[in-house]
């Protein structure tokens, strides 16, 4: 008798990795849609601000929290909280990323023809090539089931001490960011996706001291929150992180997430 299979999902695949020194190439930009650091911006490109995140605006979906269980983890995840979430199902607004949405969410928007300085208390990281599976978000690493294909994505959010560079290199589809905003002593989150076109990016800077809200993000859902039933199953983008130590903070919800598709992608 013939047996036939599925082709096996791809989680995440990382495909080069570079490293990067903040004291020699302080500067990220896009040169040619590729994203470079750089000692000085080239002539004629513009060198964007962090931008200033205003408490005041809170974009995305709302929600309240009703309470938080905080457990310790394994050593390779960091601090790690659980939101339980009053919901049945939780939908993330679907954005395009703007200078105004992005900041909503403490993020910069670095578009073509722009620069950013990077800032960072260790300056030595690393730019990864990643390839992420559509089904990367139905893996959890929160609950021991290992890569165990779980049967739906749920909320995975982190915040950490160093900065993240977030470029959008698919030449087929944008890059779709998970993001929130979270006031503990509201007990309220708001959550979105933001999405960014190819040849921009993401600037997240280290976490801030003494705000009374978090901002959030993760892009483990990337590939699936833009798919549309056919075509790419994948999508390939390029990070800035720090791989080895570092201050971590997970937040994680197990409700089933909606990740509405843009009515265009042009």
């Amino acid at each position: 008798m013939t047996q036939e299979y599925f082709d096996a999902p791809l989680f995440i695949r990382e495909c080069e990795r570079t490293d990067v020194n903040l004291s020699e190439t302080p500067f990220f930009c896009n040169i040619g849609e590729r994203p470079v650091y750089v000692n000085k911006l080239p002539d004629g490109m513009e060198e964007v601000a962090t931008a200033t995140s205003n408490p005041v605006d809170r974009r995305g979906t709302e929600y309240r929290v009703s309470a938080r269980e905080s457990r310790q983890p394994p050593s390779e995840y960091g601090e790690q909280t659980r939101l339980e979430l009053v919901a049945d199902t939780v939908v993330y607004e679907a954005l395009w990323a703007t200078s105004k949405s992005a900041a909503a969410f403490g993020m910069t928007l670095v578009e073509k023809g722009q620069g950013i300085r990077v800032s960072s208390t260790v300056p030595k990281l690393s730019q990864i090539d990643y390839e992420y599976g559509m089904y990367a978000g139905h893996r959890s690493p929160y609950r021991g089931t290992g890569y165990s294909l779980l049967n739906r994505v749920c909320t995975d959010l982190e915040c950490h001490g160093f900065p993240h560079v977030f470029a959008a290199i698919d030449p087929h589809l944008p890059l779709v960011i998970s993001v929130g905003r979270y006031w503990p002593d509201e007990a309220r989150i708001y959550l979105a996706d933001l999405w960014v076109p190819c040849g921009s990016a993401l600037y997240v800077p280290p976490r801030p001291e003494g705000q009374s809200y978090l901002d959030l993000h993760g892009n483990r859902n990337s590939a699936l929150a833009c798919w549309r039933g056919w075509g790419p199953d994948r999508i390939r983008t390029q990070t800035l992180l720090q791989v080895d130590g570092g201050f971590f903070h997970w937040f994680w919800n197990d409700l089933p997430t909606n990740h509405p598709l843009m009515s265009r992608l042009d």
